[in-house]
């Protein structure tokens, strides 16, 4: 869990220098766009930069600041990662969240062979080789962000967002490019927060307050490691969150891949427009199934809608 008093952010070491270059390799196919389409899609303003090419964003990872760079690299299955500060203390954590961000330890052999028992996701998977499942860099961060993001465009949950961390998250210098950035507010914050400047329902803050609160007590554990059932019963334990949260925040905040959060309403049509689809038979995988069915569905609408649509779900 990610939280810590006030009177011990202010020691903060800020990282500097040049910084380091690491490759991390994966298997693949591996679909690139897809997945930085989906970080620019969920920017965090105020934390994270994305574009084509490229995903950075500022951290804190025990009491260092830094900041990262993931891009791909032509011509070869890694992405390169710069760190600031080149410091062996944090190298570690970084990395290790960096490849589960971009899911660089999926076999996608291993569920390519999963979904070929079942014709329709053994059709998608041919088609859209190398979909991998996006995740957060935190998992309280992540779960928040879905908390904002539940039945709103993907316009409306980034300025919710932004209006969170502008309101209520640290001030601090990205030691990569000197600009003022700002860090995702901690469970202490929010818990003992009214929310006010964010511009949401009621419902929806004291979810975030009490999901915040739940954390923090122990209620709530965001360990990877738990009991996945234990924890999506957990999440339908905060006031404010259902079904869909509990599947949606387990796939994208803790990595569950056997995740699916079948009230999600494009995964609906899709079961409704596929009846016999046999989800159960591609345990434990089931979180790719549904990246594929949302894939499949963004590609059926039109350039514009498709867009739009497919932003407000991924």
């Amino acid at each position: 869990m990610r939280s810590r008093s006030a009177r011990n952010r202010g020691g903060s070491k800020i990282g500097g220098g040049d910084g380091i270059e690491i490759n991390l390799p994966f298997k693949s196919p591996y679909d690139w766009q897809t997945i930085i389409r989906f970080y620019q899609s969920h920017l965090i303003r105020g934390i994270e930069r994305v574009t084509n090419n490229s995903f950075e964003r500022v951290f804190r990872v025990e009491d260092t600041i830094g900041s990262l760079r993931v891009q791909a690299m032509v011509g070869a299955p890694q992405l390169k990662v710069r760190i600031v500060p080149k410091d062996s203390k944090i190298r570690l954590e970084v990395v290790s969240r960096v490849r589960k961000m971009f899911d660089l330890d999926c076999n996608p052999i291993l569920i390519a062979k999963s979904f070929a028992r079942i014709p329709l996701l053994a059709k998608l998977c041919e088609r859209f080789p190398g979909l991998r499942l996006a995740r957060g860099w935190d998992a309280f961060e992540t779960a928040v962000c879905s908390i904002l993001g539940q039945l709103v465009s993907a316009g409306q949950r980034s300025n919710l967002i932004g209006q969170l961390v502008h309101s209520y998250g640290e001030e601090i210098v990205d030691p990569l490019s000197g600009e003022k950035m700002r860090l995702f507010p901690y469970p202490d914050v929010l818990a003992n927060s009214d929310l006010g400047a964010v511009k949401t329902t009621l419902v929806r803050r004291e979810a975030i307050r009490e999901f915040s609160r739940r954390v923090l007590s122990g209620a709530i554990s965001l360990s990877e490691t738990q009991d996945l059932a234990g924890f999506r019963k957990a999440l339908l334990g905060t006031k404010g969150l259902g079904p869909w949260s509990a599947e949606y925040i387990s796939l994208r905040a803790i990595g569950d891949r056997d995740a699916f959060p079948r009230t999600d309403l494009i995964l609906k049509r899709a079961l409704k427009l596929h009846p016999d689809l046999d989800l159960d038979r591609v345990k434990p995988w089931r979180s790719y199934a549904a990246i594929y069915l949302w894939k499949e569905f963004a590609e059926t609408l039109s350039k514009q809608r498709r867009r739009n649509e497919y932003d407000a779900i991924l």
